[in-house]
């Protein structure tokens, strides 16, 4: 079998054409270079605990489905909740906000009610190895069956693998999970997040605080973005992106979800 060759215009034209997720808040959007995360891609969101991981991926569940007209997709998301970090009070608020701000802009009650917009996100709670194992086995039967989905964020994906595992064997299982999760991504064009957790490296005479799961991981993801919070403010650092320079955003997390700092 021969591998068809494609030009470089050809390939600038695809990627500028597939739309992002946005975060409701600018900066944030810019830190990821795209004016959010873009489709077919797999972005890591670092950070310690408190820095406002589970609240991104919430907001993003809720930004994928405001109206195209506004940037957004009109479309639904799938949660996978390893960790039971996922709290269903907390993602109607930031939906509820999130539809009531379209409707602002767009000066017209928005098509999507408020009932509909929490039956869009799918959950699943994938508490523990054999647990998570399943899930991602059958996540391309729940996309066959929710074909509007255009968005997947798993969190974490460290927890899972915290037991019962040895790092080598976590390593071959991982890549091949994310593997298949990627090619899901590209053929369905859908958005991927999930969030890793912070772990200590001993080294001679210090330690450091570095992302879990190891080097290997750190190249796998195609956006690294490092979250930590200062006070009330939160910030957001590029590590690494396929797709645009090192950057940094701020943000700020209110009751009605991620939004810029005033």
């Amino acid at each position: 079998m021969s591998s068809k060759i494609f030009s470089a215009t050809e390939l600038w034209q695809r990627e500028t054409s597939l739309p992002s997720i946005p975060t409701f808040s600018q900066s944030l959007d810019s830190c990821f270079g795209n004016n959010g995360i873009q489709l077919c891609s797999l972005t890591e969101l670092l950070g310690l605990p408190g820095s406002g991981k589970t609240q991104l991926c919430m907001q993003l569940c809720a930004s994928v489905q405001i109206p195209k007209i506004l940037g957004g997709l009109n479309a639904e998301a799938l949660f996978v909740d390893t960790n039971t970090n996922f709290t269903a009070g907390r993602f109607k608020e930031i939906v509820c906000a999130s539809l009531l701000k379209c409707q602002r802009l767009l000066d017209s009650p928005t098509d999507i009610k408020d009932d509909e917009a929490l039956k869009r996100l799918h959950y699943i709670n994938a508490f523990g190895l054999e647990k998570f194992c399943a899930t991602m086995y059958t996540m391309p039967k729940v996309v066959e069956e929710h074909p509007n989905i255009k968005l997947i964020a798993i969190d974490s994906i460290t927890f899972p693998f915290k037991e019962g595992i040895s790092p080598s064997q976590r390593t071959g299982l991982l890549f091949r999970q994310m593997a298949e999760l990627q090619r899901l991504a590209l053929e369905k064009q859908i958005a991927v997040v999930v969030t890793n957790e912070m772990s200590t490296r001993v080294g001679l005479s210090t330690g450091s605080v570095v992302g879990s799961l190891g080097d290997a991981w750190a190249h796998r993801c195609n956006a690294r973005v490092l979250l930590s919070s200062e006070g009330r403010e939160r910030r957001a650092v590029c590590l690494k992106s396929n797709c645009g320079p090192n950057a940094v955003g701020q943000f700020k997390i209110t009751e009605e979800g991620i939004r810029d700092i005033d």
